[in-house]
């Protein structure tokens, strides 16, 4: 395991503000393990779908390292999903990182790059008939808190961005790490990758 790795995040127009910035505080807390960045398609400033403008570190245009990539869901990922740049860019890159990583409605974009194929997923389940339509043969988890397949973690909902941080974190350094982590945040880690309490809200069967 090298000694630090890089976390980028990649940003888009109307992206959802805790989806992106869950992780980035989490991993954020182990600056001796992670090095963290954001990323948008022409390096230009975007809006989150709350209204606050996030100024990236880099383009598409600038190489990015090996490491971890996330990727964020939010009313924007509608659009995100079919762009030809992102979805260039993100075939790209991706044999390039450690763990690609998506919270929410981010699978789409995953799963439309061809990235989740005969694999396992998970997704908000409150837009899974929309997230589902994309990808092939991909095995959609309706209970999951996230799902690790290979080397990709996919989260639910936007919450779940911050299980899934740790549950990566756990994975490379160790539980206990990750356990001090959600204790240093006072966050209530919900360590079971197969019980997400939210999924009944969405009638899910």
């Amino acid at each position: 395991m090298p000694d630090r790795q890089t976390v980028t995040v990649l940003l888009f127009e109307q992206f959802e503000l805790l989806d992106a910035l869950g992780p980035l505080h989490m991993f954020g807390l182990l600056p001796e393990y992670y090095q963290l960045q954001i990323i948008t398609a022409n390096g230009q400033h975007v809006t989150s779908t709350q209204g606050i403008n996030m100024q990236p570190t880099l383009s598409f245009n600038d190489a990015i390292s090996t490491g971890i990539l996330i990727i964020p869901g939010g009313a924007g990922i509608r659009f995100a999903a079919y762009n030809k740049d992102i979805l260039a860019w993100l075939k790209k890159v991706a044999s390039q990182q450690s763990i690609i990583c998506s919270t929410s409605t981010g699978a789409a974009l995953l799963a439309n790059a061809g990235l989740l194929d005969n694999g396992k997923a998970t997704t908000t389940q409150k837009n899974l008939d929309w997230v589902c339509q994309f990808g092939h043969n991909i095995q959609w988890q309706t209970s999951a808190r996230w799902v690790r397949c290979n080397n990709i973690f996919t989260a639910s909902g936007c919450s779940a961005s911050l299980d899934m941080s740790l549950a990566v974190i756990g994975y490379q350094y160790g539980n206990s790490i990750a356990r001090r982590i959600a204790a240093d945040t006072e966050y209530l880690w919900l360590n079971d990758p197969n019980d997400d309490p939210f999924a009944p809200l969405h009638l899910v069967k």
